[in-house]
């Protein structure tokens, strides 16, 4: 069996994606990252705990991890939308206060407006700032045209499968040309041949439009396809056990799930997990 290429999860930034990489400064810089909610009842919950990571520009991570493990969490605290307990996370130098005008989140729910076309709501972002330029909306209906969707632009959500609701919200995340794409499980809900359509999908638009994008999912064959690194999560509180380069070649397809190489990096994950359930069994 070939090694595996495992960064460790400890240490103060994280690792860099490769050694070629190592004088490459990160984009995106997680480091201590903690969060904690109170409840209702004053207790005191740990969402995440001591995340450390960095991430380059252009590149893809798919973050898996078990439910309640702070995926989302960190997501939100990445989006700008959550604030952090303690830690430091910037972008560029410049710590994540707020909600950023390069950032496009696509949620679990494409969560259309169903009286607005498809259109519209790609077009929502824009007019929320007051912009109906005709070049705006060229640019709308150039996205649509490039996710397939050009025919669709004057039908209504409810006329529409779940793949194309949820190619939709890419489009609307893309209209602002964000440099960072945060994905929160966008295909969950998907049957199991749609998603595999849209993981092609997602991989064309990645390779076309060279957005940094952080992917969430609890598939792990999924994490593996899309990622160039898999952050591995542990049980709450999240924290990250291990990062792992993916080292398969690019361009995929879903062919490239048939090789050996990719079967054990899945494998790998999976053992992980295992050991995962095995420490929080017998604590």
């Amino acid at each position: 069996m070939v090694a595996l290429k495992v960064q460790p999860a400890g240490g103060a930034y994280g690792a860099p994606i490769s050694a070629s990489d190592s004088t490459k400064s990160a984009m995106i810089r997680i480091a201590g990252l903690e969060k904690r909610f109170k409840t209702r009842s004053g207790e005191t919950v740990n969402a995440l705990t001591n995340v450390n990571l960095d991430i380059h520009e252009n590149e893809f991570i798919s973050v898996v991890g078990p439910s309640g493990c702070g995926k989302t969490t960190l997501l939100r605290i990445l989006a700008g939308l959550e604030s952090r307990s303690s830690g430091a996370i910037q972008c560029d130098g410049a710590e994540i206060t707020g909600p950023r005008p390069d950032v496009g989140v696509v949620f679990q729910q494409a969560t259309l407006l169903p009286w607005n076309t498809v259109l519209a709501n790609v077009l929502l972002p824009a007019h929320l700032r007051n912009d109906k330029s005709e070049a705006t909306v060229k640019r709308a209906e150039g996205l649509l045209a490039f996710m397939g969707l050009k025919d669709f632009a004057q039908k209504y959500p409810f006329e529409l499968s779940g793949g194309m609701q949820q190619r939709v919200a890419i489009c609307r995340a893309l209209m602002r040309e964000p440099r960072i794409l945060l994905m929160d499980e966008p295909f969950g809900a998907l049957d199991a041949m749609t998603r595999e359509a849209m993981n092609m999908e997602l991989m064309r638009v990645w390779s076309e439009e060279r957005k940094t994008v952080i992917f969430i999912t609890h598939s792990i064959p999924e994490a593996v396809l899309l990622g160039d690194r898999v952050v591995v999560m542990s049980p709450r509180p999240g924290r990250i056990s291990e990062i792992i380069d993916v080292d398969v070649g690019r361009p995929r397809s879903l062919q490239t799930m048939a090789t050996p190489r990719f079967g054990e990096l899945c494998d790998h994950i999976r053992t992980i997990f295992g050991a995962q359930s095995v420490t929080a069994t017998s604590l």
